[in-house]
């Protein structure tokens, strides 16, 4: 007896806490259609890059975000042009290229990006 008045007293809590109202922005659009975007608004949320390296001896590469993220890591062949086209996300304004000890930030301006390493 004391666990259906125990049970019971859950859902009849659980019922209650459920009705409460959603706590929605006053301004907040009520449709897509009511949504104001701006003309340029491209709706993408990555953009495509081609990044070129060459290094004067081999060795590992990476692109990394600021953050440490590790976006693409490749082996350079001395004197060989390696290309490689990464997708990222459109937030990123910088990545961060490591060649051995060697570290260089990055912006991210235009869609085609060189980098000759030592």
């Amino acid at each position: 007896m004391k666990k259906i008045v125990f049970f019971l007293m859950i859902a009849v809590l659980a019922s209650l806490y459920s009705c409460r109202k959603d706590r929605f922005e006053p301004n907040a659009p009520g449709s897509m259609e009511e949504l104001k975007v701006p003309a340029n608004f491209d709706w993408k949320t990555t953009k495509d890059y081609t990044f070129t390296f060459q290094a004067g001896s081999a060795g590992l590469v990476a692109v990394n975000s600021k953050s440490g993220a590790t976006y693409h890591r490749a082996y350079l062949v001395q004197g060989s042009p390696y290309t490689i086209k990464l997708t990222l996300p459109t937030y990123e304004k910088r990545v961060v290229l490591v060649f051995k000890d060697q570290t260089a930030e990055v912006e991210l301006t235009g869609s085609v990006i060189s980098r000759q390493f030592n």
